[in-house]
């Protein structure tokens, strides 16, 4: 198993070199609730934190580590760890000299888009969303729609965020969304076929078993797990099958944490 600790900082689709070292921490959850990224910088130069506070957007990737395998193509050697919109940025003191702290999430276009959308009856959920989607002028696109698609026999009027009106639309399929870099994925009640294959090369500890075995913690490489993906872990003879709803990253390109932590809800 690799240790190389390696981040690489995109600002608006271009490479960000200044400083020297970068620490990203954050957690995303299955919801669409925008998840906050915290993107430490040490040392910036005042070109670099200008640079930093004029951009949009920030994604950050790593390459350091093995990527666990897909059922189908397999993912990419390069892995984005968190994508997002910019919110803050400030510079504090410490003993080693300067870190400038920028946070950013990638729901948060989504969060304080407001929408007002009436939906006739006899329109699928699906329609729904795409309606209070298009409604938010933020651009996303809705991704397949797996699962149950009812058709309500009355009419749906929906107001307010449009995070939250769609999620009031998917409960009506007893669904959820969460927001990946490509657009909205819908996750329906029932399991998928799992597309995410780990195996022990993937886990830099044992799996930890929680809540009568219903819940599952798996400490990995460094990589973008999405949640929403069905999944499956081969383990000392043991293949166990569940949903990832929650990944944390802890990845100090420098020194300290270096880890990726899994929440699976056990099938």
């Amino acid at each position: 198993m690799t240790k190389k600790r390696d981040l690489r900082v995109f600002l608006d689709g271009v490479p960000f070199t200044q400083g020297t070292g970068f620490r990203l921490s954050g957690r995303v959850d299955l919801n669409l609730y925008p998840d906050l990224f915290l993107l430490q910088c040490r040392n910036l130069p005042k070109e670099g934190i200008f640079q930093l506070r004029n951009a949009r957007q920030i994604s950050v990737l790593s390459n350091g580590s093995r990527p666990a395998t897909r059922q189908t193509s397999g993912l990419p050697n390069v892995s984005c760890l968190a994508t997002g919109i910019l919110s803050d940025v400030y510079t504090q003191t410490v003993p080693e000299g300067t870190v400038t702290v920028a946070a950013f999430s990638l729901g948060l276009d989504l969060w304080n888009a407001e929408v007002s959308v009436s939906c006739p009856a006899g329109t699928s959920v699906s329609d729904d969303v795409r309606a209070i989607l298009g409604a938010s002028g933020t651009g996303i696109q809705p991704l397949s729609f797996p699962g149950e698609d009812p058709q309500p026999l009355r009419g749906r009027a929906y107001a307010g965020k449009a995070a939250e009106a769609i999620t009031s639309a998917l409960s009506q399929a007893e669904a959820c969304g969460f927001l990946t870099p490509a657009g909205l994925q819908v996750i329906p009640k029932d399991p998928l076929p799992a597309s995410l294959h780990l195996t022990e090369a993937d886990l830099t500890d044992r799996p930890v078993f929680a809540d009568a075995g219903r819940k599952m913690i798996l400490s990995t490489n460094v990589v973008g797990f999405q949640p929403g993906d069905e999944m499956t872990l081969s383990f000392e003879g043991t293949t166990t099958k569940g949903l990832i709803v929650s990944r944390l990253v802890d990845a100090d390109s420098y020194a300290g944490p270096w880890k990726t932590e899994l929440l699976i809800e056990v099938h």
